[in-house]
């Protein structure tokens, strides 16, 4: 009998594409707020404000993916910002503390978290243990991280996932960057020297699969490639594939500031993942590069 494995933040691209990956190895079911997705099969409902989890998806259940959470690149507003949290923090309370009350003992707990755990705007090649920042959306990522630890009560393997930008044909700054490119003009955040961290879709989906099947894997995993590029070393790299003769267009970041405000820090680079710990785990990349998944669209 396949083990069961639970996914949160049904309507995500990462939840979507990750089913993919598992489907015939495990039974995968979702948790959705969106009661029109709910189907009662795979499909269940939870909502947080009311503390309420369908236990039929949590029924012999094994492990857990938590992947909820209201997108980072939204306006900054205090509402925005509780939302951000809560949708990432309380939920994942909420499923241990339902996990708890049935006495539901998973084996694994994977959780998203971010490459903001380091802080925004910092200009370094970080690795897992390098210090936490100290502004709101690390803070944030912090406490994220330490709800999804609550279940290492259980006896279950924990992992925590610090993703970078991540690299998607179909959503996300991929899918905005390629549409002008095909009209010949693309952009890049001048200064564009800073480094860019990214990973693609696949390869964050199968270390997932990966860190299912192999009990070692466990903790923070920097979620990034093993190449360090700059900003308009990656644009460039697109541009090679899609259409060289493409005009890059330097925007000033303080341009950005003007119009995202305190967002603009999320595309400004400067932060690069040291990915040593993922690479000695034995995992391998499928996506290394830019190229080796352009060149195949």
């Amino acid at each position: 009998m396949k083990e069961k494995v639970l996914i949160t933040g049904y309507n995500g691209a990462l939840a979507q594409r990750l089913f993919d990956f598992l489907k015939e190895d495990f039974t995968v079911v979702f948790l959705s707020s969106t009661k029109k997705s709910v189907n009662n099969k795979d499909v269940f409902y939870w909502n947080l404000d009311e503390g309420y989890i369908d236990e039929n998806a949590l029924k012999n259940c094994h492990h857990i993916i938590h992947l909820s959470g209201y997108n980072i690149i939204n306006r900054w507003s205090n509402n925005n910002k509780n939302k951000m949290y809560s949708s990432r923090i309380d939920s994942a309370n909420l499923l241990f503390k339902t996990c708890k009350n049935s006495n539901i003992k998973i084996k694994t707990f994977i959780s998203a978290s971010a490459m903001g755990y380091y802080g925004l705007g910092i200009e370094k090649d970080v690795d897992e243990n390098h210090p936490a920042g100290e502004d709101w959306l690390a803070s944030l990522v912090v406490d994220w991280e330490s709800a999804a630890k609550k279940f290492e009560e259980f006896g279950a393997r924990v992992i925590n996932l610090r993703i970078s930008l991540m690299m998607d044909l179909n959503s996300g700054f991929l899918k905005v960057t390629l549409l002008p490119l095909k009209f010949g003009v693309t952009s890049v955040f001048v200064p564009s020297n800073l480094a860019y961290s990214w990973i693609h879709i696949d390869d964050l989906c199968s270390f997932i699969l990966f860190s299912i099947k192999n009990s070692h894997v466990v903790g923070a995993y920097n979620m990034g490639t093993p190449k360090k590029q700059s900003q308009i070393q990656v644009i460039k790299e697109i541009r090679k594939c899609i259409f060289k003769y493409a005009v890059i267009v330097p925007i000033p970041i303080f341009i950005m500031k003007i119009v995202l405000g305190g967002r603009s820090q999320l595309i400004k680079g400067g932060l690069f993942l040291k990915i040593d710990k993922l690479l000695a785990s034995g995992f391998k990349f499928k996506y290394p590069t830019i190229s080796s998944f352009l060149n195949k669209n």
